[in-house]
Order: C-alpha cells, then structure tokens, then sequence
C-alpha cells in the first residue's frame, strides 16, 4: 500500500515502517517459538506489544502532535531512553485496556525476562522442586498476546487508512482481553500440554 500513496504525509510513513516492524517482530517470534526458544520470544513480544501501543496511542487523537513528540524523543534521548512522559501502561489504559490484569501478566513477564529478573529465571533448571513450573509461556499462549496485539495494528491502520483494515473485531471477538485474562491463558496452556 505504501507506494500507492500519493504525497504521503509523515504520519502516513510512520504507520507503514511500523506495520512493517510489526510484521518482521511476528516472523521473529514464529521462529524463535519453533526452534523451542518460547522464553527467549518474550523479548521481542515485549518490543512488539510496545510498538502497537504506540501506534494506537499515536492514532488514537493529536496524531500529528503525539508522532512529532515520539520522533523528538527518539532523536533528544537516544537509543534505550524513556520516550515519551507517558508510560506505556497509561498509552494502553487510553486505548482500552481498562483491566491492568493484562497488563501485569503480558507486559511486566515480559520485561522480567528481557531484563533477566528473578522470576524470569528458570529456577526449576538448577532445582529440582515440584512447586517450580518448567514453563511459563507456551507457544500457544505467546500467540494468544501476538493475535490480540495484530489486532491492535489492524485498528489503528484503519482509523487512519479508513475501510482499509478490517478484521480486528473478528480478532478481538475471537481472543478476548477481560479481566480473566491470565486464567484464560493458563487454562490454554493446560489444554496445550495435555495435547
């Protein structure tokens, strides 16, 4: 679609390169879970989740104001800097997730594992306790977050390219974000591994 726009704005830019990003963060993790490296996926699922946040928070309202501040903050703080005033878990609450349980189970696991916290340790490798688990993510469970975070790039596509995106309420209706979440994704996990 990219090059079939005409006069394309930055906003118009911005969207592509990161819909292209999303793309490239959802072969990644296909990968890295197929090569049995679940756990070393949750660092790209954390870039992932943070970039369609972003692209929804941009989206959402002040679009032309909120890029210009994210482009800013990239270039006056560098690579690894806080972005934006705005927390990632403030972007998420404006754009629908009401229920910080999504929140606490997707995103604070996955940067425990990126940032190798304790409870991101696969303790049950150096001790043989049965209260250990020996996996916390499944794939399967990964792409429950993946799907419901395409959806999300689905959405802000077509707020901006209007009836150019559909099918994120076909996601969304699908895979469900509620206060029940982490169950949900648990109980998916226990069906998996019976299977």
């Amino acid at each position: 679609m990219g090059r079939s726009i005409k006069n394309p704005s930055l906003l118009d830019r911005y969207l592509l390169a990161a819909t292209y990003k999303t793309i490239r963060f959802c072969e990644a993790i296909t990968v890295l879970c197929e090569n049995g490296l679940t756990d070393e996926a949750l660092s790209v699922l954390r870039s992932f989740i943070e970039n369609t946040i972003n692209m929804r928070w941009i989206i959402n309202k002040d679009s032309d104001k909120r890029l210009k501040q994210y482009l800013n903050d990239l270039g006056d703080k560098g690579f690894g800097a806080p972005w934006t005033d705005v927390n990632l878990h403030d972007r998420m609450y404006e754009i629908g997730f009401k229920d910080k349980t999504y929140f606490d189970f997707c995103v604070k696991l996955t940067y425990s594992h990126a940032h190798a916290n304790a409870s991101s340790l696969r303790w049950n490798e150096v001790f043989d306790d049965p209260r250990l688990s020996k996996e916390k993510w499944t794939p399967g469970s990964l792409y429950v977050v993946v799907a419901q975070m395409l959806g999300h790039v689905l959405k802000a596509l077509d707020s901006h390219f209007t009836g150019n995106f559909k099918g994120y309420d076909d996601i969304w209706n699908q895979i469900k974000v509620d206060k029940n979440f982490r169950r949900k994704v648990e109980k998916m996990r226990e069906s998996l591994k019976q299977d």
